[in-house]
């Protein structure tokens, strides 16, 4: 009847594949904002350069999902495949995971999961809007529960309000658990990156909230390796110690039953929303190449006489 409601459907991933040699997958936009040039309110975001066999994965992902990014979604469709391994790792194991509305809808989460579980000492979140589902904050708990130092960073300094209230929702239940909580304070925080105790990392465009995990198309690069792993850890370490508020118990939201019943109503609400959301109406999108801008004649006719005459003798 008019009206949009495909509007929370995104292309969200950030990835860039050149020659078939090089690529990038990472949070950071293409707009100035993501510039330090742009000042006191340029974002701090992460990307990762790659080179080796992984690239031909993501080449090859992303010529496929321009022919057929959106596929029918069926209602009796089963949850998605278990995210692969890498099948013949190198030096450095890399693996690329997308998340979309087909048969990869919770790759990226279940990732995360498992990486929670499997901690043996020490794990780092950074992430922009912060608001999972149920499963992962309790993995987040029983990690810390069993001895497991877990520190999440979220932003103090938002980009929207609303990004801080609905975190702030949480900050109660993970900290009762020993989870470490921390405000970003010194500019908007656009990463979406973590670390596992010294080899597991991962650096990509997914939020840990219910439109990159449950609506948003995502991409995220896996990557066992030390070195890279104390690269980022050494990162995330200077925020922490530089940038951040730790969220202590005289920070936290009052506990009353109307902030708690608040809390469920609003938690379960964003958490159904992109399932609702979901099942709109939504459009296909046609893709078309883009060709490049025909040049004025006159424009065209100057430059290939300039070059005519400083061909001359």
């Amino acid at each position: 009847m008019g009206m949009r409601t495909n509007v929370f459907r995104r292309l969200h991933r950030k990835t860039v594949v050149i020659d078939d040699v090089i690529a990038f997958v990472g949070g950071i936009n293409f707009s100035s904002e993501h510039n330090t040039s742009y000042g006191p309110e340029a974002k701090q975001d992460y990307a990762v350069e790659v080179k080796g066999p992984i690239v031909a994965d993501i080449s090859r992902y992303l010529q496929n999902a321009m022919g057929n990014e959106q596929a029918t979604r069926r209602w009796w469709g089963s949850r998605s495949h278990r995210p692969a391994v890498n099948a013949k790792p190198g030096d450095a194991q890399v693996l690329f995971v997308y998340r979309d509305n087909d048969d990869h809808r919770d790759d990226i989460e279940v990732h995360y999961l498992e990486m929670l579980r499997s901690a043996k000492e020490d794990v780092i979140i950074a992430n922009a809007y912060f608001f999972p589902g149920y499963r992962l904050l309790r993995e987040m708990r029983s990690a810390a529960q069993r001895g497991v130092r877990v520190r999440l960073i979220v932003q103090g300094e938002p980009d929207m309000p609303i990004v801080k209230v609905g975190a702030e929702m949480l900050y109660n239940y993970l900290v009762d658990a020993g989870v470490e909580v921390y405000e970003y304070c010194r500019r908007p925080l656009h990463g979406k990156v973590a670390v596992k105790d010294q080899q597991w990392s991962t650096v990509g465009s997914s939020n840990l909230d219910p439109l990159s995990l449950s609506l948003n198309l995502e991409a995220n690069l896996i990557i066992h390796d030390h070195q890279f792993n104390q690269t980022l850890r050494d990162n995330l370490e200077h925020l922490l110690a530089k940038d951040c508020q730790r969220v202590q118990d005289d920070k936290l939201p009052p506990r009353t039953w109307w902030h708690l019943t608040k809390s469920v109503i609003v938690f379960h609400f964003l958490r159904h929303f992109p399932a609702i959301a979901g099942w709109l109406p939504a459009h296909t999108p046609l893709l078309a190449q883009v060709h490049p801008p025909v040049q004025p004649e006159m424009e065209t006719q100057d430059r290939v006489e300039a070059n005519n005459e400083g061909a001359k003798p």
